[in-house]
């Protein structure tokens, strides 16, 4: 805030110009942009901007709807209870009880309300206003801080409520990626060194497959060739040497592939009688099918 001051001050009075605070900035932006295409451009081996391309499509295009929407809403009933839990009817009161408070978080506000307007709509999208609510959140539970022993108490087990839905999630989250689990196992299973094509279905490429997890598909690779072409003919993916599909899919390849791994995904909670008192439900999400024409005899471990 001494700084913000400073520089409105400044500015006030003439003594620094606009252009002066601009012209780092923009500098250091320049600076960033080109380190980060170039990291990007290797890592997918084309020319590419990605935050440009996905606000192009997004914004400029409006095709952001082909990917799922949500109701207008959906990021104050949804969204922000989930990421913030017991943190965000704090916030909503701190704002209540002091002006200032609400207006430090109305940019936050704005953006969420800004960005609700756009059919599809997503948590990470807007994550940058989670520590803005945090801190209306912190300014209600310093009030009640000084109120009395029993307010203590309570701030206390709403931050004890936070660490146990937390954990929860964490375990959920841990268990959401089968995917990744299966991509782990194949590259522990087949060297990069021997020809393999890999079919990645649908639910594989969206749970935990991407391009990152691609060990073997680099310029000292060539031998590998990863499939996530949509709407592809049975008697095409037959031909593949691995398949990572769903359970529902894979008695189309039975007569050809051989399942050797099975991958879990989170299916729910069940309460327990000994501690912690809550188990993780799993349910099987991904197959690994072998070839049955493979020379090679794999045993990969599930997930």
């Amino acid at each position: 805030q001494w700084y913000q001051r400073r520089v409105r001050g400044e500015l006030a009075r003439e003594k620094l110009k606009m252009e002066e605070i601009l012209m780092p900035g923009a500098q250091t932006a320049a600076v960033l942009l080109i380190v980060c295409c170039s990291i990007d451009t290797y890592l997918w081996r084309y020319t590419v901007w990605p935050e440009a391309v996905v606000l192009y499509y997004n914004t400029w295009l409006n095709k952001s709807s082909n990917w799922g929407t949500q109701p207008l809403l959906w990021y104050f009933y949804s969204a922000l209870p989930r990421a913030m839990l017991t943190a965000l009817p704090l916030s909503v009161m701190g704002c209540l009880l002091d002006r200032k408070v609400l207006k430090f978080t109305s940019p936050a506000l704005t953006f969420l309300a800004l960005y609700s307007l756009l059919p599809h709509k997503e948590l990470r999208f807007v994550l940058y206003a989670v520590p803005m609510l945090n801190v209306a959140a912190a300014h209600f539970i310093a009030r009640l801080w000084n109120k009395g022993l029993e307010f203590r108490l309570a701030a206390l087990a709403s931050a004890l409520a936070n660490i146990v839905c937390c954990g929860v999630f964490l375990s959920a989250s841990y268990h959401n990626y089968p995917g990744g689990d299966a991509m782990i196992s194949l590259h522990s299973t087949y060297p990069c060194t021997t020809n393999t094509t890999v079919y990645i279905g649908n639910y594989a490429a969206q749970n935990g497959v991407s391009r990152f997890g691609e060990q073997c598909d680099s310029l000292y690779h060539r031998q590998w060739n990863y499939i996530k072409t949509e709407n592809l003919t049975t008697s095409k993916i037959r031909h593949y040497d691995v398949l990572l599909v769903e359970p529902s899919e894979a008695e189309s390849y039975t007569l050809t592939h051989q399942i050797v791994g099975r991958f879990h995904v989170f299916a729910g909670l069940d309460i327990t009688s000994v501690p912690p008192f809550i188990r993780t439900k799993k349910r099987e999400a991904i197959y690994m099918m072998k070839s049955k024409q493979l020379k090679k005899s794999v045993e990969v471990k599930g997930f």
